[in-house]
């Protein structure tokens, strides 16, 4: 009896145990079944790479710069002279201002450039001393015929009217003065200086003063007398260099731009620059 009911109780474990390994076994498989097959599918993230190369110019030659254009003239020097009164006389002991901008147009060429200004001078007295030795400060030059420059350029006079006033008698002159240059070189020019102030001529530290009735009188006749250097240079077919229309800014009188503020008369350093720009554009070479 005692046999039997350790039979069953055996038997009764056996199932037991059996029962036990089946349900994990089933377990462990519906773990599996989960792992392997999920219920929501994960997107598989595979990372593109891009790559962008930086934005780089190649270049198959060294970088070069355009360069300005400029003129090489027949002769490796020239020789300019510029006479007149204080409106040439200011330009420099050297002309300064024409270097400069003769050097900036033909830097393979050489100029050597004669200042045979002296101020207060009307052109009577300039027609007087054309033929003359220039002694004037620093500047000792030969007689204009035998310096016989390759340009001649002859200023107005206009600021130096006679102390009664005669605009015929400056014209006439004036064009005794250019045949005189013509028979010096073939390459003359006449130069129409900047315009005068309208208000404020003469005024500064180091001008005239004069009383303001007599400035206005004073630029009038100067204006007068740079409107008859234009009909000259239309009547005897003298090529002009005219500053004149370029620096007014008032009807004929001038931008106090270009009017030196020491003494309302005298060309400043942008009315110097400009007389020589428009030299440098006027003249021509053989």
């Amino acid at each position: 009896m005692e046999k039997i009911l350790l039979l069953l109780m055996f038997s009764t474990f056996v199932v037991l145990f059996l029962s036990q390994i089946y349900s994990y076994n089933q377990t462990k498989k519906s773990v599996k079944a989960i792992v392997i097959t999920p219920t929501m599918q994960m997107p598989i993230l595979t990372p593109t790479l891009t790559l962008t190369p930086p934005s780089i110019t190649l270049r198959t030659s060294m970088p070069t710069s355009t360069p300005t254009p400029f003129t090489i003239l027949k002769k490796a020097s020239y020789t300019i002279a510029i006479f007149g009164d204080s409106m040439v006389d200011t330009m420099g002991e050297e002309l300064e201002y024409l270097q400069k901008t003769l050097t900036n147009k033909y830097p393979q060429n050489k100029f050597n450039l004669y200042n045979y200004g002296i101020g207060g001078q009307n052109v009577e007295q300039g027609l007087a001393r054309f033929e003359s030795t220039f002694v004037n400060r620093e500047r000792q030059y030969p007689p204009i015929p035998a310096l016989a420059p390759d340009i001649l350029v002859i200023g107005s006079f206009a600021y130096n009217p006679f102390s009664i006033h005669d605009r015929n008698r400056h014209y006439s002159l004036l064009r005794e003065l250019v045949a005189k240059a013509k028979n010096v070189s073939s390459n003359v020019y006449l130069l129409a200086e900047i315009a005068p102030l309208k208000i404020g001529f003469g005024k500064g530290k180091n001008g005239v003063n004069m009383p303001e009735n007599d400035a206005f009188q004073h630029a009038s006749h100067i204006v007068e007398q740079l409107d008859d250097v234009i009909n000259l240079s239309t009547a005897e077919n003298i090529p002009l260099i005219n500053v004149y229309y370029k620096s007014r800014l008032d009807g004929s009188f001038g931008d106090p731009y270009f009017v030196n503020k020491d003494d309302g008369i005298h060309p400043s350093v942008a009315g110097h620059y400009l007389t020589a720009e428009s030299i440098g554009e006027r003249i021509t070479f053989d």
